[in-house]
């Protein structure tokens, strides 16, 4: 009797307010690009580096797939590279394959098929973090090395659904391990975190948009 009641006052204070009510179960979708570039200044090792990246983004991600190519009779600048952002869409057109991957854009919220282009990258990663029926996020970074250190640059699209009837179950998780917004910042935050312990270095946030926010308050009490 009790777990009835939890279900079905949630239900009966949306149904106080019709517009509110069809507002709150409305399905939407929406889909958030983001950036954000990080310095680091330190003489650590190029591997090292990367392999503090690649465990930061394993907290917490589904899967992560990196790659350091050879840099043979590569001089390190005195300035680091930039990520540039790749639309494969945008770039073939009205091709059959241009057509399908618009289609899948819309099929997914009109994120496209962007991805980071980390061109003289010392070491790249692609991780996604998904959680069925909720949200999804796909991180590019670009770890840049130059004379004083290395610049950490970072791309990201984050999907979100949201409305529906299973909108009160995301309501309840949300308040109770975090918004998904909240594990976005986690991410790029604790990856991050694991480069500074590596290089005995703090990291300084050179520029990025949307603003980095808050991060799950449950996080911070394990930390």
């Amino acid at each position: 009797m009790k777990k009835t009641a939890l279900l079905l006052l949630p239900l009966a204070v949306l149904a106080s307010g019709c517009g509110t009510t069809n507002n709150y179960l409305a399905n939407k979708s929406s889909t958030i690009e983001m950036y954000h570039i990080f310095d680091v200044k330190t003489s650590a090792p190029t591997a090292a580096i990367a392999r503090a990246a690649s465990d930061g983004l394993g907290r917490n991600t589904n899967s992560v797939n990196t790659n350091m190519p050879l840099q043979i009779g590569v001089e390190v600048p005195a300035k680091p590279g930039r990520f540039t952002i790749t639309d494969l869409g945008a770039k073939l057109g009205n091709t059959g394959m241009g057509q399908l991957m618009q289609i899948a854009s819309m099929q997914n919220g009109g994120s496209g098929m962007k991805m980071a282009n980390c061109e003289g990258a010392a070491w790249t990663a692609r991780a996604v973090r998904n959680i069925s029926g909720s949200n999804s996020l796909t991180l590019h970074a670009c770890l840049y090395k130059y004379r004083q250190g290395y610049h950490l640059d970072t791309y990201a699209v984050f999907q979100k659904t949201e409305g529906g009837l299973e909108q009160i179950s995301r309501d309840l998780a949300h308040k109770l391990v975090g918004t998904p917004e909240e594990w976005v910042n986690k991410t790029i935050r604790d990856m991050v975190r694991s480069v500074e312990t590596v290089a005995g270095a703090k990291a300084t946030h050179v520029e990025g948009m949307p603003e980095l926010g808050p991060e799950p308050a449950i996080a911070q009490l394990g930390r």
